[in-house]
């Protein structure tokens, strides 16, 4: 059974007026992943990114500004860019420090979409 506490916890993240991207700490296989597609339920657009892999780990060495990477996200994932119903959720971030100094600019000029990101080792990046 899965821990409801985390699923709450990121109900109130999403529920606060000034949210900024949430950022998963933890060790591998402790579950953090599950946890995100499970509360991506609740959304009309879920769009992950795995970092690990080099078509999505590309969008964020592009050197786009924001909105030019928002664009290449939905392109690239095919869906439409729909403000306040769409969690965007970025997994293993280590594998990129370039989307690690993206995460102020979606809080900054992107605020309308959820972004969650999620990693292990994040200490020697933030």
């Amino acid at each position: 059974m899965f821990n409801r506490a985390i699923i709450k916890e990121l109900e109130n993240w999403a529920n606060k007026e000034y949210r900024k991207p949430l950022v998963l700490r933890g060790a591998r296989q402790v579950g953090k992943t599950i946890a995100v597609e499970i509360f991506s339920k609740k959304f009309d657009q879920y769009i992950y990114l795995n970092l690990e892999t080099a078509s999505d780990r590309r969008l964020f060495e592009m050197n786009y500004g924001i909105i030019e990477l928002l664009q290449a996200i939905f392109f690239e994932k095919d869906k439409k860019q729909v403000e306040g119903r769409t969690l965007i959720f970025i997994d293993e971030i280590q594998n990129c420090p370039d989307a690690v100094s993206m995460l102020r600019y979606f809080y900054e000029s992107a605020s309308k979409f959820f972004v969650i990101a999620a990693g292990s080792l994040l200490e020697s990046l933030i």
